[in-house]
């Protein structure tokens, strides 16, 4: 694997913890759906991952397009309500802009 596809996967990877933590810590009900939604979530991630293992080069369009296809794909699943889905889907596109900075940082020249 290519350093260029190992960093997608990793920053595909943090932005969807970062925004499951996120739907996690604003839930009612953590108690009651924190394992569900945990499990859901890693999931979720693994999706993401294998989504962003496909595309060359990631912009803000293309990472767009892996999060509604993962999101898409986990409709109906009884551990997170479409609200949840909803939000999670919102949180990840949100977080583009630091995804898109840590992805444009260039590594530094060897001497």
């Amino acid at each position: 694997m290519s350093k260029h596809a190992g960093l997608i996967k990793g920053l595909a990877a943090g932005a969807v913890l970062g925004a499951v933590a996120h739907l996690v810590l604003s839930m009612e009900h953590k108690d009651e759906k924190k394992a569900a939604i945990a499990k859901a979530a890693d999931r979720i991630r693994r999706k993401v991952m294998a989504h962003a293992k496909s595309v060359g080069k990631l912009t803000k369009t293309a990472y767009g397009k892996i999060v509604d296809t993962t999101v898409a794909e986990f409709r109906g699943v009884k551990d997170l309500s479409e609200e949840e889905l909803s939000e999670l889907r919102s949180e990840l596109k949100n977080s583009w802009d630091g995804v898109k900075v840590m992805f444009e940082k260039k590594p530094k020249a060897k001497k």
